[in-house]
């Protein structure tokens, strides 16, 4: 076996950078000796055990000023250590799954643009209870849209269309617990018919919502419209607003 290794085959057999073998030798968490010669860096069988200890540990998430100090603690303190970083671990495992759920959220949005573009004018339940007045300036409701924009919702009525309101989605137990005293649009079981319609960022903010009430309208007669946002992307060089909208069948 050989007596000692360089700083080029430690990095090479660890995978790990030359310039992060350094940086844990000015952090104290390993020592290697140096050539007298030449002062290159020379590393014992005694650094490999080291090393792959360090990187055990980084690997649990332990920051490297814990590991420096790993080997002057005593079982409890070494518990300590390793209890907290579960309960660390844990903590962002929750964040995660919270992260994989919103972006969830996104992907199906996603997916029902493609959807409706497929198949408009499908008969479809709303999928909200009811619609509450929203401002930007509400903090709490911001919040909610931030969890999920897909609650952002705007209620209209086919028989006065430039009277748009806007709010959020709430299911009625929330509307309870919250105490939101107004209601903008409640569901009361009625027909809709669902289609994609975009709104272009741009001067007045253009859409193609009346194209799709008047193609409904050759059928039935028409009650509330409620547009739920979906995302905002761009589509032949412009950018719009998506939005599945309810058209209320009567």
């Amino acid at each position: 076996m050989k007596d000692g290794f360089q700083i080029n085959e430690i990095s090479k057999f660890f995978n790990v950078p030359a310039s992060t073998l350094r940086y844990w030798e000015e952090m104290g968490v390993l020592a290697a000796k140096k050539n007298p010669e030449n002062g290159y860096r020379i590393y014992t069988v005694s650094d490999l055990m080291t090393i792959s200890d360090i990187l055990f540990y980084k690997n649990l998430g332990i920051p490297l000023k814990k590991i420096r100090d790993m080997e002057k603690m005593d079982l409890q303190a070494h518990q300590d250590l390793c209890v907290q970083q579960a309960k660390t671990i844990r903590q962002q495992q929750l964040a995660l799954e919270q992260r994989m759920k919103k972006l969830q959220f996104h992907i199906e949005a996603l997916e029902m643009i493609c959807k409706l573009q497929e198949r408009p004018y499908t008969e479809e339940k709303v999928d909200a209870d009811c619609i509450v007045p929203f401002e930007l300036i509400e903090i709490e409701k911001l919040k909610r849209y931030i969890q999920n924009p897909y609650v952002y919702s705007r209620v209209q009525h086919s028989s006065c269309m430039e009277q748009e309101q806007r709010g959020l989605s709430v299911t009625c137990s929330r509307k309870e617990v919250e105490n939101y005293k107004n209601t903008l649009w409640k569901n009361n079981g009625g027909k809709y018919v669902v289609c994609l319609m975009k709104e272009e960022i741009a001067d007045g903010y253009p859409n193609d919502l009346e194209i799709h009430l008047a193609e409904i309208q050759r059928i039935y007669k028409t009650g509330y419209v409620i547009s739920r946002f979906l995302t905002c992307a761009q589509e032949n060089g412009k950018t719009y607003d998506f939005y599945k909208t309810y058209i209320e069948i009567l």
